[in-house]
């Protein structure tokens, strides 16, 4: 399958189905490239780029499910031109980062939750109803952060 512009929330955006290589003409903010690829194959995450306003770069997003709500549907219904809002209901955008646990000190690659202009009128609500890692899966120390997934260990 290839990348697909598509509207969410009033958002044009460049869909990329699961396993997807993330190619763009032009570079892209917030993208890593290794977590990236990890994140290219996670049965609960699919990328999307888009311009912030039109005169940004193009910024990448990771929209994140809790539970793997048959994403491959998803990438069919996207292909065929049929989806609608309440395809992304339960989603929640995300972005990657390096997080060092308060407690124990060891260091993850994650994906963090982050605004999405498509997103921003039940923010609250999908934050409130998502599932998100709560303790460092090294030591159990608590986190504050909306962490969505640990893409990977980056020491030991």
């Amino acid at each position: 399958m290839e990348a697909h512009d598509l509207t969410i929330g009033g958002v044009s955006v460049r869909y990329f189905t699961g396993g997807e290589v993330l190619n763009a003409e032009e570079p892209v903010r917030y993208l890593a490239p290794h977590e990236d690829a990890l994140l290219a194959g996670n049965a609960r995450v699919r990328r999307v780029v888009f311009r912030p306003l039109p005169s940004s770069p193009l910024v990448a997003l990771y929209l994140h499910w809790s539970e793997a709500a048959s994403l491959t549907e998803l990438d069919a219904r996207v292909a065929a031109g049929t989806t609608t809002e309440e395809d992304f209901h339960d989603a929640v955008t995300g972005q990657t980062l390096t997080r060092r646990c308060r407690g124990c000190g060891a260091r993850f690659s994650i994906l963090y939750a982050v605004e999405f202009p498509g997103f921003s009128r039940d923010r609250p609500r999908r934050l409130q109803e998502h599932d998100h890692i709560t303790h460092c899966p090294a030591c159990g120390t608590g986190w504050t952060a909306y962490v969505l997934e640990i893409i990977r260990r980056l020491d030991g």
